[in-house]
């Protein structure tokens, strides 16, 4: 009976294998859900290869799809399944090696781009970085390669960060056309750049290169939230340059920041004694002190201290 229930499941897989390595057409794209997907191979690189090149490399995931088929697809078709359900299976790096061997293992350079893979993605499946290259937007784990993964890892590793490390062909007018780039570095660039990365803007822009148009540092430095005060003081529009004081100061504070006009008169029904937390994490309670001890009681307050006393 075993000897049975093995030779049936070879069997069946064997067919898989042969009906599906025929094209997505002949099984995979007669399942209506299926459609999609096989639609972009055929426009894709891979157009020519079988569905079980790439998704059941290996006898053994010859078998496990042939049971994905009896259990899942063809009920799934025959109930008239409008779109894939279930968990995603991931494409094994087997399928992938199988015909880019020499690619994975040596310098690859393509559409001007140039990645060593040995030391760029040593332990990372292929689909990390290639999670769509036969099915497009289609792909249900689609995932890529970005100029900003790249260059993390070049600064966590100390590698290079030389434009011509990577890119062979493209200007840097054609390398800042694609991905997060494109929004940063386009026509709206003085409002857009805010959206990247700082970590990423350091990559070709040098350290002073924010101050300029900022005014402060940026990225802020360590500590900052306990002295940007002083900066806020001195000029408050360079904080709400790209900060708003109603989303991000006033919340933080506990507090309207910054104070309104009339605050000062008034303070005292807002603020709870010296030690209110809102209040002290700005102010020295001596400052309210050194303030309040100039009353007249009763009667008005006296004049503030004059600058130096």
């Amino acid at each position: 009976m075993i000897a049975g229930i093995v030779s049936a499941a070879l069997l069946l897989a064997a067919f898989v294998t042969i009906v599906a390595a025929a094209g997505p057409s002949s099984l995979c794209g007669s399942c209506h859900a299926m459609r999609p997907y096989a639609g972009t191979l055929a426009e894709s690189e891979h157009g020519s290869t079988g569905c079980v090149t790439c998704h059941a490399p290996t006898s053994a995931d010859r078998i496990g799809m042939a049971g994905r088929v009896i259990t899942r697809m063809v009920p799934a078709a025959v109930m008239g399944a409008a779109e894939v359900t279930g968990p995603a299976q991931g494409v094994a790096d087997e399928g992938c090696v199988s015909c880019h061997r020499a690619g994975i293992e040596e310098m690859a350079d393509r559409d001007g781009i140039r990645v060593l893979h040995p030391a760029c993605a040593s332990g990372s499946p292929c689909i990390d970085c290639h999670g769509d290259v036969a099915h497009g937007d289609a792909a249900r784990v689609r995932r890529t390669y970005t100029m900003e993964s790249c260059t993390a890892c070049h600064q966590s590793e100390k590698a290079t960060l030389e434009c011509d490390a990577c890119h062979s062909a493209h200007t840097q007018h054609e390398r800042l056309e694609r991905g997060p780039w494109q929004v940063t570095h386009g026509s709206q660039w003085s409002q857009t750049h805010g959206l990247g990365s700082l970590r990423s803007c350091g990559v070709c822009h040098p350290s002073d290169y924010c101050v300029r148009c900022h005014g402060t540092v940026l990225p802020h430095p360590a500590g900052f939230g306990q002295s940007h005060g002083d900066e806020a003081a001195r000029d408050l529009a360079v904080c709400t340059a790209c900060h708003d004081a109603d989303t991000l100061c006033t919340p933080c504070h506990g507090i309207e920041m910054p104070h309104p006009d009339g605050f000062l008169p008034e303070h005292s029904a807002i603020t709870d004694g010296v030690e209110d937390p809102a209040c002290v994490r700005c102010h020295d309670p001596e400052e309210c002190v050194a303030c309040h001890v100039r009353h007249v009681h009763p009667g008005n307050a006296a004049q503030p201290p004059k600058a130096g006393d």
